[in-house]
């Protein structure tokens, strides 16, 4: 009768394991890219002078 219910723990153990799996890779975690917070570094610096500050 123990042979049974590690039997049966397993198969739900892994039953669980198997649903979780399809949960996650149906929230997309990590596949899908985050929203950007900010505008990209390329961005941000793409309208500085070419010349620094200061210089004559």
């Amino acid at each position: 009768m123990t042979t049974f219910w590690i039997v049966l723990a397993l198969a739900t153990a892994a039953w669980l394991v198997a649903r979780l799996v399809v949960t996650v890779r149906r929230d997309g975690l990590g596949t899908a890219r985050p929203p950007a917070s900010h505008l990209d570094w390329s961005d941000s610096v793409s309208n500085l002078p070419s010349r620094p500050f200061g210089s004559a």
